[in-house]
């Protein structure tokens, strides 16, 4: 029996501590099912959310990466069952009448309400759930690896394949942190040469030691000249430098280098959110007539698709535990920069 009511970590002010409330269990609607979240993560966006920059409407419950297991399932839902194991996208529904959701593009929807920003999330016992935006888990899938790849996955897969890049050629992941280390395994196992960029040496030795490590490893406090020779020994093409750059940094400097590392005619994929915007010069866009792609996440099935290549491949995320309890403490930590990987929630 589900219960009356749930411990849930719910914005009630913006720009305050992070804290546990009491609060009533939703009830699905006809399009929805009850998810019993087991894991949930959290990730830079939350951040944005607790500070106002989506007009959210208070309350409402943080985190938009939940993984759990279905509980009770709305009468227009077909394809799932009460007893799935399920991972939920950071959509929490669409309008389906803009020129987007009409064209089947709904990531791209103009009025969405998007899970822990607009909408509750998944930091408490239960949400409920759009059927349209979850995907099933392996039976022997980790909740604590499959909440994470409910955005921080699916943004650098989608990142990756809006790179369109034929296989074989090469990608560089720009900024190895909780979607970069998940980014240089999917796009090695997509049949890419693929280059690790990122100031920090240890992040850099962390994805080294994967069982699907890149090819070339390249400290970004390096001279460009240094790091182009390393790409070149590696990647065979007419131009030097690589086919795309995939930016999952939101550090200003790291477009300038992404652009200098990106080969004529190449494309740069831009997933960070720098707060001043991005700055590149103009010699190293117009004159190397590089594309600038933006890209937001996933659709539901190329999420699914991400879930089957990362279960195949037994790929890794470097998961940090917490307790719902402890969110304000993860929170402090995140901003100190002492955490590595992904800040994961536990309700199990």
């Amino acid at each position: 029996m589900t219960p009356k009511t749930m411990k849930a970590v719910q914005i009630q002010q913006f720009n305050e501590p992070y804290h546990v409330s009491e609060v009533p269990v939703p009830s699905p609607q006809p399009h929805q099912v009850l998810v019993r979240v087991k894991a949930a993560g959290f990730c830079h966006t939350d951040l944005m959310a607790l500070n106002n920059d989506f007009n959210t409407k208070l309350p409402f419950i943080g985190s938009h990466e939940p993984a759990g297991v279905i509980e009770e399932v709305g009468s227009q839902v077909t394809g799932f069952a009460k007893g799935d194991r399920v991972g939920c996208i950071n959509f929490d529904s669409v309008c389906g009448k803009c020129p987007d959701c009409k064209a089947g593009l709904p990531i791209y929807c103009d009025s969405p309400l998007m899970k822990g920003l607009t909408a509750d999330g998944g930091w408490a016992e239960y949400m409920v759930a759009d059927a349209r935006f979850i995907v099933k888990l392996p039976g022997d899938m980790e909740f604590k690896i499959a909440a994470p790849l409910m955005c921080a996955g699916i943004s650098i897969y989608g990142g990756i394949v809006r790179a369109n890049v034929p296989k074989g050629g090469s990608i560089g992941i720009v900024g190895i942190g909780g979607l970069g280390h998940i980014g240089t395994q999917l796009a090695k196992c997509m049949g890419y040469k693929v280059a690790a960029i990122d100031v920090k040496q240890s992040a850099l030795n962390a994805v080294a030691s994967y069982e699907h490590s890149p090819d070339i490893s390249i400290l970004a406090t390096d001279p460009v000249e240094k790091s182009l020779d390393k790409i070149n020994k590696v990647v065979s093409s007419d131009y030097p430098g690589l086919d795309a750059t995939v930016l999952a940094t939101d550090h200003p400097a790291a477009f300038e280098l992404a652009a200098a590392l990106t080969r004529k005619h190449g494309t740069m994929v831009l997933l960070g959110q720098p707060d001043k915007g991005i700055t590149m010069s103009y010699f190293t866009t117009i004159y190397k007539d590089i594309k600038l792609v933006g890209s937001l996440v996933a659709d539901t099935a190329e999420a699914q698709e991400l879930i089957a290549l990362f279960h195949q491949n037994k790929l890794h995320v470097e998961v940090t535990e917490w307790k719902l309890e402890q969110a304000e403490q993860m929170k402090q930590d995140y901003l100190s920069g002492t955490t590595n990987g992904k800040n994961v929630v536990i309700l199990e």
